[in-house]
């Protein structure tokens, strides 16, 4: 009987050491490839896309242009310096300054309409029910 016992011990290691976990079945392993698949996947193009929209937004600026900067100073452009990455900006009749060109964030129109979706829900026509 002991035998048996003992038979069945060495049985369950065997089986035990087969049905250990693999490599890629180690959490501690896991957990970073997978971040590394979030960065490449997701993170990453998102970043190309920013910096080609901040590129085309600094070569589309020119003078009389009405900029947002990051700080929220609303502007126009009245000189861009060729040489450097300064743009000053005109804010009011006797007052200018001195910004850099990444901080510019929005080039604002006169003709810009407001959004479409703010517009259509300031006007939705309900009338009140009688």
């Amino acid at each position: 009987m002991l035998c048996s016992l003992i038979l069945f011990a060495q049985e369950a290691k065997k089986v035990a050491d087969e049905s250990a976990p693999s490599f890629w079945q180690n959490p501690i392993i896991l957990i970073p490839v997978i971040f590394a698949l979030f960065y490449f996947v997701v993170l990453r193009p998102q970043q190309r896309k920013q910096r080609k929209e901040q590129e085309d937004l600094m070569a589309n600026l020119k003078k009389n242009d009405e900029v947002l900067t990051a700080a929220g100073i609303i502007g126009v452009v009245s000189h861009i310096k060729e040489s450097g990455d300064e743009v000053t900006l005109k804010i009011d009749d006797n007052a200018r300054i001195r910004v850099l060109k990444n901080t510019i964030v929005r080039i604002l129109n006169k003709a810009e309409s407001p959004k479409e979706g703010t517009a259509a829900a300031a006007n939705t026509n309900i009338k009140p029910a009688t």
